[in-house]
């Protein structure tokens, strides 16, 4: 039995000569470490074989041999699901702001131009006045004499 030396992910692996496409890993860490990595390749549908798991001596790690398929090609990109709860919030709540910020403002102006009314009425009526007062009725002067008019 030949032994397989230590491989870290920094170097490129071993690939087997028997079979171009089987690469060989050891993979070495603690056991929660290599239960994790066995169960990512295992659950990626490439794992081909692996030896028992080995205690390292005077260590709490320990080893195991991965033999797993190659996939020559990138990864697939990972499928996204569309979350309508989160496009809906997305939606929503700006939208519902915004109602608020309107609807807010539009009270703002309504109280507004409700104390403002009897300014308003007030100065509209004195404009009436002066319009009255003004206006030329005929041949008369409009309330001031001039020299000339006779009255």
């Amino acid at each position: 039995m030949t032994r397989t030396p230590l491989v870290t992910r920094t170097q490129l692996a071993r690939r087997n000569l028997a079979n171009p496409t089987v690469i060989a890993r050891r993979v070495v860490g603690t056991p929660a470490e290599v239960a994790a990595t066995i169960a990512l390749v295992r659950d990626s549908g490439r794992l081909v074989s692996m030896t028992k798991p080995r205690q390292m001596p005077g260590d709490s790690r320990v080893t195991v041999t991965v033999r797993f398929l190659d996939n020559h090609g990138p990864a697939p990109a990972a499928v996204r699901r569309l979350r309508r709860g989160h496009v809906v919030a997305a939606v929503a709540v700006p939208a519902v702001g915004a109602i608020a910020a309107v609807g807010y403002l539009a009270a703002q102006l309504v109280n507004t131009v409700r104390s403002a009314v009897p300014l308003i009425a007030g100065v509209v009526l004195v404009l009436i006045v002066i319009a009255l007062l003004l206006r030329r009725s005929g041949r008369c002067c409009p309330g001031l004499h001039c020299p000339g008019c006779g009255h």
